[in-house]
Order: structure tokens, then C-alpha cells, then sequence
């Protein structure tokens, strides 16, 4: 790994500044503290520009599955982009890697009989299903079916389609107007329940919910109902027993199609091989993936879509939709190679083992700042509070000064909304580096509150 000096350091920082326009930062914390660089990573770690290691608590944003740093990814990348770095799939053509990808991912996601169509990630991902539900629509006859039904807290990307269902409401401030037909309902978080009341005695209101909203805008006017499994941006909320089987059953009565986005829960993430396998029998009629499918050594996000589904858009012989890197050979051979490792090494069974630790960790530390812990697999959240008794929030939250005192103590974790701490480490992870991530959250709420 290359070292650098400090004025080498300090160049970059500038540079930074003044050329690199970031996603999703604060402008106000760069100018005052300059930029984290990053420069190399193995395993669960990484290593910033001065040499420091940190922990990587996050798989950077979801997605880094099997750790930084594989030689076995290195070497698929090197053999795909000297034989074949690129081609398109338009016009008929295809490639090995994407063929292969395909067949591989049909063989493993729970929708039936799936036809695969590859994205460069998560957003595109969702745009693209968001196409293909209307376009079923109307390949069967019916042009009035457009509405799609997402939920509070929903994070579904930030293009244009994506950003419509994604209902975190800072990511819109400033982009209105936001397309039409997009239309939401309440989440199902029992910890925080929009309808006040208590799971079983419930009888899933965040389920019904869905139903009465179908019946408001006409079930003749709505295409779909998307939902990630488990909400990942949101706060890491999972819904309670049978929520998803009431949902596919509402679906199925009202014929509307339903949508699994498993952009973060997808390929052992939640200590299944997908999210929507913790609600037993449920199969979406789609579903999204990306992340977690290449482990972001290449980007990648892929669609997956029912036999049913792919027999009714066929009547349009050509679907005029698609990517300029859609079954890109390079990003498919990566896919591959990293589904492999994922299976190999048994990664998801070791995300249930070490998620389960990491829950036990935090609950353990019986923390008064710490109200809900909640999570399925290496999918963690922590949610902070002023008052464990009436679950009252600080006015100001204190998950991002945790966060950043963390920092300082070499453990990467993101703050949510709602004051929650993200933790999705590396499926690789041990559990020496699970009780070092306890440790020294620990230590940071202390600092911090």
C-alpha cells in the first residue's frame, strides 16, 4: 500500500475541496474537517490515507459481503477484462458472465422461475422495475394501472423513479416536483407503531393498512406495492410475523403485483440468503438487487421478475428499456466469482452466528441511552433515546456525535433517522472484531451523551 507524505496528504485534501462534489455529505463538515480519505481495505478493515485502521462496521454502505481486499475477485476482474472487458445486450447480444449470472441468480432468489435483467446498482434496479410493472399493465389491456404503493421511511434510491418511492423526506427537499403516481403508507414498526397499538393483539393494522389504501385509490388504478423486507435506510425495521404473508395475500386479492426489494437484504445480508425468506411462503412477483450481488468490487444491481410476469411483457417482442452496462461481461464475472465466495465459505450462516453476538453484545450493555435493538443477521440498528421509559428523543440526535467519536476510535458506523446506529459489518467478520465494535460504542454513547 502506497504511503503518503504530509504534503502529499494535505494536496489531496485540498483537491478534494475543490474539484469533488460528494454524495450525500455534509459541505459544512468537509470545509471544517476535510475529507476521510480512504486508500485501502482487507478484510473487515480499512485503512485511511495516514495509515490508520478502522474497523469497516458499515461493508461501506451495505455492500462489501465478503470483505475488502479478496485476490480471488482481483484475478476474475483480470481474466474478464483481458479476454472480454466490455460488450453490450442490446440488439441480441449477449456474453458468458452475464448468461452464466443469470442461471445463477434464477437458481437462488424466490420468485418464480426468474428472468434476470442486470442494472449497474440499486437505483437503476428499481427504475427499472417501476417500468416493467406498468408495462405489464398495459401488455395485458389495462393502461390504468400506474399507481405504486410504497411505505414511510421507504429508501429506494435517489434517481428520478427510485427517488418517488424512497420517503425520507430530506432526500426530496429541493428536487420537487417528484413524478406522479407514487403513493405511501404507514411503516410497520411495533417499537414506534403509527397506529398505537401492540403486536399480537394488533391483528396487523401495518398490514390492513395497505388494503385500505388499495381501496381509496381503486385496486383498477394501482400497479404494485414495493417494500424492502426489512427497511435498511429507515432505521433497520423489520415487521412483525406474518405481516408478509397478509401483504402477498392483499396483493393477490386486489391483482396487484408485489415488489422485494432486496437491494441491501439480498445474498445472507439478514442471515438468510434474502430478507423476504423470514416470512415463510412468501414470493414476490420482483425483486431488486444490487449491492451485496458483487460486494461493490463492480457495480451491479439486477431485476428479477416471475415466468408469469416475463410471459406477458414478451407480447411486446422488443422492451424498450435498458443500460448502456447492463450485463456488463466484467461486473457479471465479478458477480459470479462473489456469489461463489458467498457460498463457499458458508457467509450466511456466519452473518446469522456473528448478528446474533452483536444483538447479544448490545443488549448485554444495558445502556439507559439505548432504546431499541433491533436486527436480523450482520443487519443491525441501535436505536438511541433520552428516556429508555418513554422512549423520549434528544432534540438534538445523538447518533451522528457517536458516530464521528467512534471515528476516532477506529469503528466505522453511519447514524439513521429516527437516532439509530447502523451496523452491517462484512459477512466475514469474527467475532473478536463483533466485541471490539461493542466495546467501543460503548465508550462513544458514553462520551457522547
Amino acid at each position: 500500500m502506497k504511503s503518503y507524505s504530509t504534503s502529499e496528504i494535505e494536496a489531496l485534501k485540498q483537491a478534494d475541496l475543490k474539484y469533488y462534489l460528494h454524495p450525500t455529505s455534509s459541505i459544512v463538515n468537509l470545509k471544517a474537517k476535510g475529507p476521510k480519505i480512504i486508500t485501502g481495505g482487507r478484510g473487515c478493515t480499512v485503512t485511511d490515507i495516514q495509515g490508520k485502521d478502522y474497523i469497516d462496521a458499515t461493508a461501506s454502505l451495505w455492500y462489501c459481503s465478503i470483505g475488502h481486499g479478496r485476490s480471488e475477485i482481483a484475478d476474475v476482474a483480470h481474466q474478464q477484462i483481458t479476454s472480454l472487458e466490455s460488450f453490450h445486450s442490446f440488439n441480441e447480444y449477449s456474453n458468458v458472465p452475464a448468461i452464466k449470472l443469470a442461471e445463477k441468480v434464477s437458481s437462488l432468489v424466490p420468485v418464480k422461475n426468474a428472468r434476470l435483467f442486470f442494472t449497474s446498482g440499486g437505483s437503476e434496479s428499481n427504475d427499472t422495475i417501476f417500468k416493467l410493472a406498468r408495462l405489464y399493465w398495459y401488455c395485458k389491456g389495462i393502461d390504468s394501472k400506474d399507481i405504486i404503493i410504497t411505505r414511510n421511511k421507504t429508501y429506494s434510491g435517489v434517481s428520478c423513479g427510485a427517488l418517488c418511492s424512497t420517503r425520507l423526506p430530506k432526500f426530496h427537499e429541493g428536487f420537487a416536483p417528484l413524478l406522479p403516481g407514487f403513493e405511501q403508507i404507514d411503516t410497520p414498526h411495533c417499537y414506534h407503531c403509527p397506529w398505537d397499538k401492540e403486536y399480537p393483539g394488533c391483528g396487523l393494522e401495518c398490514a390492513l393498512a395497505l388494503e385500505e389504501k388499495i381501496k381509496a385509490l381503486g385496486a383498477e388504478n394501482v400497479a404494485a406495492f414495493i417494500a424492502e423486507p426489512i427497511m435498511g435506510t429507515g432505521g433497520v425495521i423489520i415487521p412483525p410475523p406474518g405481516y408478509y404473508q397478509k401483504i402477498r395475500a392483499i396483493c393477490d386479492s386486489y391483482d396487484i403485483l408485489f415488489i422485494a426489494d432486496e437491494v441491501i437484504n439480498a445474498f445472507g445480508r439478514t442471515g438468510l440468503m434474502f430478507g423476504i425468506e423470514h416470512w415463510e411462503g412468501v414470493r414476490p412477483d420482483f425483486m431488486t438487487i444490487a449491492k451485496a450481488i458483487s460486494s461493490g468490487y463492480v457495480q451491479l444491481g439486477a431485476v428479477a421478475l416471475s415466468e408469469d410476469i416475463f410471459e406477458v411483457l414478451k407480447t411486446q417482442d422488443k422492451i424498450m428499456h435498458g443500460y448502456t452496462y447492463s450485463g456488463a461481461p466484467l461486473a457479471c464475472a465479478v458477480g459470479l466469482k462473489n456469489l461463489e465466495i458467498i457460498e463457499r465459505e458458508n457467509l450466511t450462516a456466519n452473518s446469522e452466528a456473528m448478528g446474533k453476538r452483536l444483538l447479544r453484545g448490545f443488549t448485554d450493555l444495558d445502556h439507559e441511552l439505548i432504546g431499541e435493538i433491533r436486527g436480523k443477521g450482520l443487519m443491525v440498528g441501535v436505536e438511541l433515546v433520552k428516556d429508555r421509559g418513554t422512549r423520549e428523543k434528544f432534540e438534538t440526535p445523538l447518533a451522528p456525535k457517536v458516530v464521528d467519536i467512534a471515528y476516532e476510535k477506529g469503528v466505522i458506523t453511519r447514524p439513521l433517522i429516527n437516532d439509530v446506529l447502523q451496523f452491517s459489518p462484512p459477512l466475514t467478520i469474527s467475532e473478536s472484531e463483533i466485541d471490539e465494535i461493542v466495546r467501543v460504542v460503548h465508550e462513544s454513547i458514553n462520551e457522547a451523551k
